[in-house]
Formats: C-alpha cells, sequence, structure tokens
C-alpha cells in the first residue's frame, strides 16, 4: 500500500508536467500574437513612393478602385509603374515641375493617360484654405470616379508629408500626433523643417473648426487663394 502511494505522489507531478509543457509549446506557436509588419521609411526605392489609402493594387484587387499615394519626382521608371502597377490617373504637383518629369515621359508615350490636374510650385509657408478647398474637391472627385491619385513634391518628404498629413487626419482619423509621426518617418531631413509640426497641429485645428493654437506663421490662412491657380 506505501508503495503504491508513493508511486500515486511520483506519477500526479509527472502527469502536470507532460500536460503543461505541451501546453506551454502550443501556446508560444499558436497563441502567440503575430509579429508586428516594419513600420515604411523612407526610400529611394520607387522615389519614395507610398500608398497613405484605398484599395490595394496588385493581383487580386480591382484596377478600377480609388486609391491616394504619396510620393517624390518620379525616375522614368518609376512613372511607367505609376500607370501600370499603381494605377494612378490622377496627379497633384506640389513641386510646379511637371514639366520635368510627367509631361516630359508623357511625350516619350510613357503613361499618356495620367492627368496632372495640379502643378503649383508650393514651399514650406502655411497652407491657405483656398487650396485647401481645392485638394478636397480632388479628393471626392477620385473617390467618386474610383481613380488613383497621387500627390508629390521633389523628395516626397516636407510639402507632400504635409499635405498627406492633412488628409490622414482629416479622412483617416488620425491625431496629430500620430499624423506628424507618419510624415517624420516617411520623410528626410525632417529636422531642417520645423516649421511643418506646428503646421501639421494648426492644419487639426482648422480641420476641426478650432481657433488656431499655433504661433500665427503656422496656421492656415483663411479666405486665401495662396497656391490657388488662377
Amino acid at each position: 500500500m506505501e508503495k503504491n502511494a508513493g508511486l500515486r505522489r511520483l506519477f500526479i507531478p509527472l502527469a502536470a508536467l507532460m500536460v503543461a509543457v505541451p501546453a506551454a509549446w502550443f501556446a508560444s506557436r499558436c497563441l502567440a500574437p503575430a509579429p508586428r509588419e516594419k513600420a515604411e521609411t523612407f526610400t529611394r526605392v520607387n522615389n519614395n513612393l507610398h500608398q497613405v489609402d484605398g484599395e490595394p493594387a496588385g493581383p487580386g484587387h480591382p484596377e478600377k478602385a480609388y486609391r491616394l499615394y504619396r510620393s517624390g519626382a518620379p525616375s522614368k521608371k518609376t512613372f511607367a509603374k505609376w500607370c501600370d502597377e499603381y494605377h494612378v490617373e490622377r496627379v497633384i504637383v506640389l513641386s510646379g515641375d511637371a514639366a520635368d518629369n510627367e509631361l516630359a515621359y508623357q511625350a516619350k508615350g510613357i503613361c499618356p493617360e495620367i492627368k496632372v490636374v495640379y502643378d503649383v510650385k508650393q514651399h514650406s509657408s502655411a497652407l491657405g484654405d483656398g487650396f485647401l478647398k481645392l485638394f478636397d474637391e480632388q479628393v471626392a472627385a477620385a473617390r467618386r470616379d474610383r481613380a488613383g491619385l497621387l500627390i508629390r513634391c521633389q523628395m516626397g518628404a516636407h510639402r507632400t508629408g504635409r499635405l498627406a498629413a492633412y488628409y490622414q487626419m482629416k479622412y483617416q482619423g488620425l491625431s496629430a500626433d500620430q499624423a506628424i509621426a507618419v510624415m517624420e518617418r516617411l520623410g528626410l531631413k525632417m529636422d531642417t523643417a520645423t516649421e511643418l509640426v506646428p503646421q501639421v497641429k494648426a492644419l487639426d485645428d482648422y480641420i476641426h473648426n478650432r481657433p488656431c493654437s499655433q504661433p500665427a506663421p503656422a496656421c492656415v490662412i483663411i479666405n486665401s487663394k495662396k497656391w490657388v491657380p488662377k
């Protein structure tokens, strides 16, 4: 009897261990959270092109769909991808150099169907409400027509990052801090453009109809035609 009792005392812990070890292994392999994808950063691949919103492009997804991209000025190779791979149909150029890029490539027969809908050289001073309304109209039209829309400047960092931040706060619900984090992550030499952070915070105030909380030079200019083509 004592021998059997001793065996039982030995068996119970062993049985518990045999159950616990496979359970722990299963939990570590099957129940652990999936690894987080690495956040995108500035890249010279495809001239810093990133998708901001809309249907993914590629196999299994429709060609005709609303998409918003941000980018720097394209090389000839990248520009060909705009229509062939990314299904871009309309472009907003914030650096005013479409003649040296999109239009020059189209003169060689590359992506002739892409339409440059805006081509004005902006700089890093605050945006005006007239331009923001124009941009909102282009977004609404692209959504209505299920068209791919791309915004760009030279590097796809400062001017593009500011406008992308406006979009992400207004249309995707990002906070100012979240939009700034994306702008800085996808930008280059952002420490040389310190005026952009207060501008993005001022844009958030504008979106939510709040008084501007930032220094006056950062605030959205009201009743302004600044950077609006005549």
